[in-house]
């Protein structure tokens, strides 16, 4: 059996009459690079002005997004704060049961003092959103909490 190398089977099928009918690359690039100069001189080169903006369209401001107005906001941070503290205490080892109470009694009552906000609220805020599923979160600790999850756990 005999082996060709590549090269002599791309030279074998590679015409020599392949290329005679193409005009030089060179000379149509000249050509087209000659033409877009000149349609560029051909154009104003005048300073543009930028126009002048007369209304601010577009940007709305939602209330609900205000801090100092808004005393959901500051009530879900505050339920935010009281989970944040609440996790950081589960993660102490050190931390007794009595240390947890606390935090639980005032998990309950941010979360029931924004039961009413929470349907005030429109359909697709972000807030809500948010509000939501901390109000889930408070609720799920709080009942592992007095279900007596943790004081297995805690005791070890």
């Amino acid at each position: 059996m005999e082996v060709h190398s590549s090269f002599e089977v791309l030279k074998a099928n590679f015409s020599k009459n392949c290329n005679k009918n193409r005009e030089p690359a060179e000379n149509r690039f000249g050509a087209i690079l000659d033409e877009t100069i000149a349609d560029t001189s051909k154009t104003d080169t005048g300073a543009l002005k930028t126009p002048m903006v007369d209304k601010m369209q577009g940007i709305a401001f939602y209330p609900s997004l205000s801090m100092e107005e808004n005393p959901i906001i500051e009530q879900t941070e505050k339920l935010l704060d009281t989970l944040d503290n609440y996790r950081e205490k589960l993660q102490n080892p050190d931390v007794g049961l009595e240390e947890f109470y606390p935090l639980i009694s005032e998990m309950e009552m941010r979360k029931e003092g924004l039961a009413s906000a929470l349907k005030s609220l429109p359909e697709g805020d972000g807030l809500k959103d948010i509000l939501n599923e901390a109000m889930v979160i408070s609720s799920v600790e709080v009942a592992k909490f007095n279900r007596g999850d943790y004081r297995v756990e805690m005791s070890k």
